[in-house]
């Protein structure tokens, strides 16, 4: 039986879908690159956004195939029946039952599977290169009230660590360059299990190879939690200087009104600390836009803390209201005011960043290649910049560039 998979959402869905590759191989089915070559179609769907979930729901509404839904979708459950029929839905929890959805897609016996299945521990997978994605965890300890992937995902679960570590180990054996440490926060990682994240990149960065750890998103108070342990780690020569903490907003009331867990000096304290130890690391926030509860003076202050952290990648989001969350029951902003305070964070965002870029031009920097992008390729420099370089290089080569000019979110550099 042949499978298409097609992958939405964050590196955490993308880690997955290499777990379902590898559990469909084991199984005996065969993997290809279109919907047309295929028997069954799975979708590993996302839902952290209302125009991800509009998306998605079209693309399920047009598929005649059998289809499985797999992912974070499954909250909507009701949403996918009436988009179509013809659908076997799998929670993030069923994941080790694929194999089984799948055969009930190919035979037409429509439902869904909603169990907690067994420990995704020790579970087969394929391995990618010269980026090789690694889960460590799903779920989280957090309350946040827009947030419907914690319905999605509602128990934390840190896998095992000597697992982990082999993925890693075997990753690299197979060719991958770039390890993606990946969850639904990462930071939450071993709380159930009396452990960290800092203890587990420790048995990390000691496995033998070239290569090099992009830690994923992590909240602000796990960093707190455990800060000098992290940041010593992070000065290891295998990892990216790279730290994602979304703060989400400026202001202590809306942090409060979200349910965050951290404050927004939480935050600030923590990239002062980073950056005291490790001054060229790059941060990374995101930002949601227009939450309920948000007046003019709390977007100001989120504009304030943005100019005075100038972080280097900030992902801003303008809020919509997910279904079976609390902020959904909350008197909501007018459409006009969230859509004019994107556009103006959007700008403000873009001209920091270009700013900031603008202090690379001239340096040579280390660049790891890592994509085929046009008539050139893509890569990372060690404090996970992202650059261009218009020539065709080996996937995976470490080079030194010279940047010429940048973006505000691209550097382009050439050999």
């Amino acid at each position: 039986m042949r499978v298409y998979i097609e992958t939405y959402g964050c590196t955490l869905n993308q880690a997955e879908s290499d777990m379902i590759a590898g559990l469909l191989k084991a199984g005996g089915f065969s993997l290809v690159s279109s919907e047309r070559e295929s028997d069954v179609v799975l979708l590993n769907t996302c839902t952290v956004k209302l125009s991800t979930e509009n998306k998605i729901l079209a693309r399920i509404k047009k598929i005649k195939k059998p289809l499985v839904v797999a992912g974070c979708l499954w909250v909507l459950k009701e949403k996918i029946r009436r988009a179509n029929r013809r659908t076997f839905i799998l929670s993030p929890s069923s994941l080790p039952l694929v194999a089984d959805a799948v055969r009930n897609a190919h035979a037409k016996k429509w439902g869904d599977c909603s169990v907690y299945a067994e420990s995704k521990n020790f579970l087969p997978r394929q391995y990618t290169a010269p980026i090789c994605r690694v889960a460590v965890q799903e779920g989280c300890v957090g309350n946040c009230t827009f947030c419907q992937t914690k319905l999605a995902r509602p128990k934390l679960v840190s896998f095992d660590e000597e697992w982990i570590v082999n993925q890693i180990r075997t990753g690299v054996k197979k060719g991958a360059k770039e390890i993606q440490i990946t969850g639904m926060d990462a930071g939450a990682y071993g709380l159930e299990r009396n452990t960290n994240l800092a203890k587990l990149l420790k048995k990390a960065v000691g496995i033998k190879g070239s290569f090099l750890i992009r830690i994923g998103m992590l909240n602000p108070q796990h960093a707190k939690r455990m800060l000098p342990e992290l940041i010593e780690i992070y000065k290891n020569k295998k990892l990216f200087k790279f730290l994602h903490a979304p703060v989400q907003t400026g202001s202590e009331k809306v942090c409060r009104d979200m349910r965050r867990g951290h404050t927004v000096k939480d935050f600030d304290y923590i990239v002062r600390a980073f950056r005291k130890e490790i001054p060229d690391v790059s941060i990374a926030t995101d930002i949601i836009v227009g939450y309920p509860t948000e007046t003019k003076e709390d977007f100001e202050k989120t504009a304030a803390l943005l100019k005075k952290i100038q972080p280097d990648v900030v992902n801003i989001s303008k809020f919509t209201p997910r279904e079976k969350t609390e902020a959904e029951k909350l008197d909501q902003l007018p459409t006009e005011i969230i859509k004019e305070r994107s556009i103006f964070l959007s700008r403000f965002v873009r001209t920091l960043l270009w700013e900031k870029n603008q202090k690379f031009v001239g340096k040579q920097m280390k660049v790891l290649i890592t994509e085929n992008f046009g008539d050139g390729v893509k890569g990372r420099t060690t404090n996970y910049k992202q650059v261009f370089l218009k020539q065709k290089l080996p996937l995976g080569k470490i080079v030194d560039a010279k940047i010429e000019h940048a973006t505000s979110t691209t550097l382009f550099a050439h050999l």
